[in-house]
């Protein structure tokens, strides 16, 4: 989630086997016939396997029923630390990850003739690489002083709180001293609320888990209908799925209340996530005990967060799309 090139985290996914090279070229290709099932390894001589591919939800379910069973046999103290991003994915969820991700990629680069390394911008975040993330927004840092620039969009509530100070910048900028001065203003709850339009908290982050990665750009003006990476969208929203990803945060989604703003750079591997969700409503309390530890340097950065943090997980997009 949420976009912070500054932050990425990319493995090594380059893949040199030669059946590997031709399964992509027919990937890039769009051909139809990619493995007649819905999902299982495709029978290829690599010693790497390749993506996993999807006709329909129902193949993304059967996969994610796979995933639920390795969650359920594996130790609830474990997997909220993966979850929260103190603790590493079982071997077997990780490389299926890794796998998934990189075939997206792969193909996405190939399909809009895009450099490979300027196609996956942010993937694996940690709980404290999140949280340097996090301080430094809610310290509102200038540039130079720990700072990244401008970040999120300022939402309807404070604009019109603050119609003079903040005009029509589309997003709080800590440079500005007339956006100091309101940020400077705004309560502990105030401030966390304007960061979760874009951002997640550390431990809340879906960017734990390996399965989410950020594609192509993540500035949210590039992303309109009629923007930059309009091309872009329209090319996960018509290829994505057949990898088993959904994108996560939709304007549909984001009518919750509370929510993150669409994001359509944001794409998740929806057998992981969605089983994983399924974990976090079936164990709340450890997940809970888990955030609290988390945050205990300094609770008082984190006192909406903690009362809403099951909203932000779950008020999100939970079905991929086979149009």
């Amino acid at each position: 989630m949420h976009g912070d090139k500054r932050d990425s985290s990319v493995p090594d996914h380059r893949r040199k086997a030669p059946g590997r090279r031709r399964f992509l070229g027919v990937a890039a290709a769009g051909a139809a016939a990619v493995g007649a099932a819905g999902y299982g390894w495709a029978a290829l001589a690599d010693t790497a396997p390749p993506p996993r591919t999807f006709r329909s939800q129902w193949g993304v379910d059967g996969r994610k029923r796979a995933v639920a069973r390795i969650l359920n046999a594996a130790d609830p103290t474990a997997l909220a630390a993966w979850i929260t991003g103190t603790g590493s994915a079982p071997d077997a969820i990780k490389t299926e990850m890794d796998t998934q991700v990189n075939g997206l990629a792969d193909a996405a680069a190939a399909a809009t003739d895009t450099a490979r390394d300027k196609v996956v911008v942010s993937w694996v975040r940690t709980a404290e690489t999140q949280r340097s993330i996090w301080d430094r927004k809610y310290e509102f840092l200038r540039t130079g002083s720990g700072g990244a620039g401008t970040f999120g969009t300022i939402t309807d509530d404070v604009r019109s709180k603050y119609p003079t100070q903040l005009g029509s910048d589309p997003q709080w900028d800590p440079d500005k001293d007339s956006h100091r001065e309101v940020w400077a203003s705004l309560t502990p709850d105030d401030r966390q609320i304007e960061i979760l339009r874009t951002s997640t908290a550390p431990g809340v982050s879906r960017h734990h888990l390996g399965c989410d990665a950020d594609f192509f750009n993540t500035t949210p003006q590039d992303w309109t209908d009629n923007g930059p990476e309009a091309a872009h969208y329209q090319w996960l929203r018509a290829n994505a799925a057949r990898y088993g990803f959904l994108q996560t945060y939709t304007a549909e989604s984001a009518k919750n209340e509370p929510a993150i703003s669409e994001e359509r750079w944001h794409w998740s591997y929806a057998p992981v996530s969605e089983a994983v969700l399924d974990f976090i409503r079936a164990n709340q309390d450890v997940i809970a005990d888990a955030l609290d530890e988390l945050w205990s340097y300094d609770p008082t950065r984190f006192t909406y967060i903690n009362a809403h943090w099951r909203d932000y997980m779950f008020h999100v997009n939970e079905k991929a799309y086979f149009g």
